[in-house]
């Protein structure tokens, strides 16, 4: 029953969250027992504790592992297929183009944060994982990352405040991030926001 279920919902290289797994009819611990007897017959393959995945096949027939990256981005940033966090922070502000570090901790903020704040090493990857100031949807994320970017700007930008509001304006533009949109959530962020705003003369849509 497990493994059908776990066939007909991930595919090949998919993390599988134990506790995404919805079966009514079976138990927690029957659940972790099966789990544990399909990778014992590596019909699954265990990442991490409560992380396992359907190993894919490569050209030459060998079953390849899955990486870090795959497993944080399913389980932090898009969880199911639905949007439940962004990268944040430096990360956010190298992927923007207002840094050029590469930061060596990643910044995630996700509705998944297992705390306000939380680093993480994950298989000697490290990671800070904040919770949002309202939870993320696929409506309201452009906007929460545009806020985020402004909020963070004096810490994370590496190019001077006219030139990053260049580079939000064209982000605000792209996403049709409006002044209404903005209006619904500036009020859950400090008040420095403001300061960013008038410093880097970024323009988004009206209304």
């Amino acid at each position: 029953m497990l493994q059908e279920y776990l066939a007909e919902h991930y595919a090949p290289g998919e993390p599988i969250f134990l506790s995404d797994i919805e079966l009514p009819q079976m138990s927690d611990e029957n659940i972790r027992y099966h789990l544990k007897r399909l990778t014992d017959q590596d019909i699954i393959r265990r990442f991490e504790a409560g992380v396992y995945y359907f190993p894919k096949t490569n050209l030459f027939g060998e079953r390849a592992e899955i990486s870090v990256d795959t497993v944080v981005m399913h389980k932090y940033i898009r969880r199911r297929g639905r949007r439940v966090g962004y990268y944040s922070g430096y990360t956010l502000a190298n992927r923007m183009g207002i840094s050029t570090q590469v930061p060596f901790t990643e910044e995630i903020t996700s509705n998944f944060a297992p705390a306000p704040v939380r680093e993480l090493t994950i298989r000697n990857r490290k990671y800070v994982v904040r919770r949002p100031v309202v939870e993320i949807t696929e409506d309201n994320v452009q906007v929460l990352q545009f806020l985020d970017c402004l909020k963070d700007i004096e810490r994370c930008a590496e190019v001077d405040m006219e030139y990053c509001g260049q580079i939000l304006s064209v982000f605000a533009k792209n996403h049709e991030i409006t002044k209404s949109k903005i209006d619904r959530l500036i009020a859950y962020y400090p008040l420095k926001i403001y300061k960013a705003i008038y410093e880097t003369g970024v323009e988004y849509v009206s209304p």
